[in-house]
C-alpha cells in the first residue's frame, strides 16, 4: 500500500542542473530516482486499480502473463504523450500523477517518466519491473531509458528472459528496441521500507556520481548490474539488426 497521501502522490520532483554537469553525468546521476519512483508507484493502490482496468478492458484472461504485460505496453504507447523536459531540468512524476495527466488530457512525459508508469503499473500487478539507460547513438552518452519486464512463468516467445519495451514509440512491439552500444540496467525492488521520493528533499545535482558500473558514490542508486555489456547481449540489445 503506497503510503503517503494523495497530494503527494500528484507532486512533480524538478531536478536542475548546474554549466559544469555533462549530459552522461546528469543522465547517471538521477537514475536512482528513477528506480524509486517505480518502486513508489507498483505500491500505489490508484496505480494497481488501473493496471487492473487497462487488462480488463484489454480482454486478457487470467494467468495470461505475456497479455497482460503487452496490454500495459501498448497503453502506455498509445496514451502517455511524449515531451521533452526543460532544458537543463529534470522533470520526474509519480505514476500518479502522470495516470491522472493522461485522464486529463494534459500528458506531457518524457521517456523516463514513461518507464516509471510502466513500470509501476506492471510491478503493481505482480511483475519485476526495471529500466535500461541506454546510449542509442554509439556515442558513448547515455541518452535514453527503456524498460525491461518479465513473466514469473517461462513463455515460448521469452522463456525466462528479461523482455526489453520500448515505450515512446508505439510501433515497437515488446522484445523490439532502439539500437543500443551501452547499457546500464537497474530492477525496481517491490520490498523496499524506504520513505517514498516525493516526501524527501531533493537538491539540485552539481556534478557527476558515477564512476563505474557497479559502484556509485551517489547514495540510494541501488543494486547494479556489475557487468551491462552481458546483460544487453544476453537482452539481444547489442549486435542486432533493427
Amino acid at each position: 500500500m503506497c503510503m503517503y497521501g494523495h497530494h503527494m502522490a500528484d507532486r512533480i520532483l524538478r531536478v536542475k542542473y548546474g554549466d559544469n554537469v555533462s549530459h552522461e553525468a546528469r543522465f547517471k546521476s538521477v537514475v536512482k530516482y528513477l528506480k524509486e519512483l517505480i518502486e513508489d508507484g507498483l505500491r500505489d493502490e490508484y496505480v494497481r486499480r488501473k493496471a487492473v482496468s487497462i487488462v480488463d478492458r484489454a480482454g486478457v484472461k487470467g494467468h495470461d502473463e505475456l497479455g497482460e504485460i503487452k496490454a500495459i505496453v501498448q497503453w502506455v504507447q498509445n496514451n502517455v504523450v511524449y515531451r521533452k523536459d526543460p532544458v537543463d531540468v529534470e522533470y520526474f512524476m509519480t505514476a500518479r500523477r502522470i495516470l491522472k495527466d493522461v485522464e486529463q488530457g494534459r500528458s506531457a512525459a518524457d521517456c523516463d517518466d514513461f518507464v516509471i508508469v510502466a513500470g509501476a503499473l506492471l510491478g503493481s500487478i505482480g511483475y519485476p519491473t526495471g529500466a535500461l539507460i541506454v546510449d542509442s547513438n554509439a556515442d558513448g552518452v547515455f541518452n535514453h531509458v527503456m524498460l525491461i519486464t518479465r513473466t514469473t512463468a517461462p513463455t515460448r516467445e521469452f522463456g525466462n528472459n528479461w523482455i526489453p519495451c520500448e515505450l515512446i514509440f508505439p510501433t515497437f512491439k515488446i522484445g523490439k528496441s532502439v539500437k543500443i552500444s551501452q547499457v546500464y540496467p537497474l530492477v525496481a525492488d517491490p520490498s523496499t521500507t524506504r520513505v517514498p521520493v516525493v516526501q524527501r528533499q531533493i537538491a539540485g545535482l552539481s556534478g557527476g556520481p558515477t564512476t563505474s558500473f557497479g559502484r556509485s558514490s551517489s547514495e540510494g542508486l541501488g543494486a547494479l548490474t556489475p557487468r551491462p555489456l552481458v546483460w544487453a547481449r544476453n537482452l539481444g540489445l547489442i549486435g542486432r539488426r533493427r
